[in-house]
């Protein structure tokens, strides 16, 4: 995340905040801490170094007031760096003597921080947990501009979900904020990067005339990284708005602007969720030409973060373009690469829950489990194992439930089905009838397979990725699958939506391959994936429209042809 989103502001809280007085302390106390903070821009290790000497006089000093202070900035350091266990060692002790010393401002910034750090991780579970913290200490100890640094990212949180009204509520509190704030240079700074996120959700929700306002606001703050604002976010809100009023040359001319940026790109962490949001327009557009261009720098940058969920998002956008432009072996090693990642991340989750809970208990805040943030949190748990298009299980939950699932079946030796189907030729139907049809289209399908769901307790569906969707079947037998199979093929087909650019049928019609056995020692629950996705392949090429039933992996395996 950006440097101003959490809540690292680069004109220096001992400037900014009045609260930061260091006048009742030594010389020598004052010079060390201005020091600290001028070397803050440069984020090197003499930086690290200089919190750590106000950390020892701090300590030697028993002075909760210095060190709340020096390990915050510490912690800062270490977010960057990505390292997790000092992060959250040196955040535990800033929250404590934040505590003491009543550095309200400083401890919502540490509860920022820790939430930041979680979502970065994928846990946004526990990253809305910290966002409340840090907001009910705001509102008690009128902090506005640390209030509004948290609540512009929850704003930001709910995007990723498309919960796009939650997400403007927040973000225009946010703002609303940072307006009182628009003469100080990082003040402008989040002003326009709040508006640029609004821009976002308006272009979503298809209200292009408001969006082209907020894309006005920003220019009317400056057009330059002097005056404060983040370019990528505005430039990325440029390319959309050109691309969505059909000035395609202005727009391609922003979108090489914004691959020079990445080009130049030292740092992923800062703007990792906008530059994800860049390749899915590029995605969109289907700029393959430009992906191959940035898909290398990209994946030595995500590389250096290690974090999981960075490298699975950045694995998503390749998988879908692997498969979008017919690389099918590049594809199906990026859905194994997922499905791997998916299971490091699990466990990597329980150790972030594992650290914040330690925290939570040892400053004895259990007692702020209040009713809104259990119920906000239920909701983003849902929403985060949930497609925002279809409603249906996402790949997050896919991947925990397929795990359990296989588990099971290899234990009792019952069988195991796995069908993966896709819409006959989506990219001629989204072509023809445009993204939003094909949208209503994936919406309709995902009706279906929740129904499948509700009247079966062994049928789990999910949508894939794009076109495609995933169902499970536990121990079915060949004819029931292929019945179930043939009913959900006849019900799509009554759907009669209409499809001009098909070569098989007047109307929406689908492909599916299926593999069906029971688990052996040997396989993994990659080895169904992938002989499901083989199953489909020979159907779409022999026969759309139908029905392929496997039982072994090879290619040449018996099948069944519907």
């Amino acid at each position: 995340m950006r440097e101003q989103k959490i809540g690292q502001p680069r004109d220096g809280l001992l400037r900014r905040n009045k609260r930061m007085d260091f006048t009742n302390y030594g010389k020598e106390i004052q010079a060390q801490a201005e020091e600290m903070m001028e070397l803050r821009y440069e984020r090197g290790e003499p930086y690290m170094e200089s919190c750590r000497r106000l950390v020892d006089i701090g300590k030697e000093k028993s002075d909760p007031y210095l060190l709340g202070f020096a390990y915050y900035y510490l912690a800062e350091s270490y977010l960057c760096l990505n390292d997790h266990q000092n992060l959250m060692l040196c955040l535990a002790e800033s929250i404590v003597n934040q505590r003491k010393a009543s550095q309200w401002d400083l401890l919502i910034r540490s509860h920022n921080v820790m939430g930041i750090d979680a979502f970065n991780r994928g846990n946004t579970t526990v990253a809305l947990d910290q966002y409340i913290t840090a907001l009910s200490y705001g509102e008690k100890y009128d902090c506005p501009y640390e209030t509004a640094l948290v609540t512009s990212n929850i704003g930001r949180l709910y995007m990723g979900f498309g919960e796009f009204d939650s997400a403007i509520r927040y973000l225009k509190k946010a703002r609303n904020i940072f307006l009182n704030y628009r003469q100080e240079f990082f003040g402008r700074g989040n002003l326009a990067n709040t508006y640029a996120a609004l821009g976002r959700c308006s272009l979503f929700q298809k209200n292009l005339e408001e969006a082209v306002e907020y894309e006005e606001k920003i220019r009317e703050i400056g057009e330059t990284e002097e005056s404060g604002i983040d370019l990528f976010m505005a430039l990325g809100l440029s390319a959309r708005i050109r691309h969505a009023q059909g000035s395609l040359k202005e727009r391609d001319r922003y979108i090489e602007h914004l691959i020079q940026k990445l080009e130049n790109l030292q740092i992923i962490m800062d703007s990792h969720e906008d530059i994800f949001d860049f390749l899915d327009f590029l995605l969109e557009i289907e700029k393959y030409q430009e992906l191959e261009r940035i898909f290398p720098g990209l994946e030595i940058l995500v590389k250096e973060t290690g974090i999981t969920n960075l490298r699975m998002e950045l694995l998503r956008r390749q998988a879908e373009y692997y498969r979008n432009t017919g690389q099918r072996e590049k594809y199906l090693e990026s859905c194994a690469s997922l499905y791997e990642d998916g299971k490091i991340l699990k466990e990597e989750n329980v150790g972030v829950i594992h650290h914040s809970t330690r925290l939570r208990f040892s400053l004895k805040e259990a007692r702020l489990k209040e009713e809104t943030l259990i119920k906000e949190k239920k909701e983003l748990q849902e929403r985060s194992e949930k497609d925002a298009l279809t409603g249906l299980p996402n790949r997050y939950k896919l991947n925990d439930f397929a795990g359990k699932i296989f588990d099971k079946a290899s234990e009792n030796q019952e069988c195991l089905s796995i069908e993966i189907f896709d819409v006959d030729y989506f990219k001629q139907y989204n072509d023809t009838y445009g993204h939003q049809a094909g949208d209503n289209c994936l919406q309709k399908i995902g009706a279906i397979l929740k129904e499948l769901m509700e009247r079966d307790r062994d049928i789990f569906c999910a949508r894939y990725g794009g076109d495609e969707f995933i169902i499970i079947y536990y121990g079915k037998t060949d004819k029931e699958i292929l019945t179930l199979a043939g009913e959900l093929r006849q019900r799509i087909s009554e759907l009669k939506i209409e499809h001009k650019g098909s070569q098989v049928s007047e109307y929406v019609t689908v492909s599916q391959g299926i593999r069906n056995s029971v688990p052996t020692h040997q396989n993994r629950m990659w080895d169904f994936l992938y002989a499901a996705d083989g199953a489909l392949y020979n159907v779409k090429r022999k026969q759309k429209n139908s029905i392929c039933l496997i039982h072994k992996i090879e290619d040449n395996a018996e099948s069944v042809i519907l």
